[in-house]
């Protein structure tokens, strides 16, 4: 015969050894107040599900069409959210500073390296720039290319990394067999 369970006293203890361990009672029952550290374990925060319902709701401001449209919790997705990136409304508008660094493919000085990007801007920029180039590799038009002359991106160790547009040099990278657009970036967190 299976022994019956005491809950209360389990839960009295639960409670006891969280209190000797200086964490508040919230945190014992594993209902972490707004603000208080979570003694769970962290989930990965590089959830590509989460990282689409970012991107979603980016695009529809609204957080309950963007978790359901990748099958998430609105819960999980605004704890996301708040450990991740800043949002903020300017009147009707939806401002999401999304500051995490970002390693990406750069193409500077001749050479092909990966470099820590610090936000999400540097990273679009770069982004913009790997696009031009593969445009440019297809269609042999130096025209897309033209907006990156002089412009560069910084990293976070605050090194510059002008744009590479010559034409000669991308096509040597590309006949030389580098894998420029596999990963275009990788967030690190």
């Amino acid at each position: 015969m299976a022994k019956k369970r005491d809950y209360k006293k389990e839960y009295q203890r639960r409670i006891a050894n969280a209190a000797r361990r200086g964490l508040s009672r919230s945190q014992a029952r594993g209902h972490a107040k707004a603000g208080e550290k979570s003694i769970r374990a962290r989930r990965p925060t590089n959830d590509a599900r989460l990282e689409s319902a970012l991107k979603a709701y980016r695009q529809s401001g609204r957080q309950i069409d963007a978790a359901r449209s990748v099958g998430v919790s609105v819960e999980l997705l605004r704890r996301y959210l708040r450990e991740n990136v800043s949002v903020k409304r300017r009147g009707r508008t939806l401002v999401i500073d999304d500051n995490r660094t970002r390693e990406m493919t750069i193409i500077s000085k001749g050479q092909v390296s990966k470099a820590i990007l610090p936000n999400f801007d540097a990273a679009s920029v770069n982004g913009e720039y790997l696009s031009a180039v593969r445009a440019f590799l297809l269609s042999n038009e130096p025209s897309p290319l033209r907006k990156f002359e002089g412009r560069s991106v910084v990293d976070t160790a605050g090194k510059s990394h002008p744009f590479e547009t010559d034409s000669n040099t991308l096509y040597q990278l590309a006949a030389a067999g580098t894998e420029l657009f596999h990963n275009v970036y990788r967030l690190i967190i």
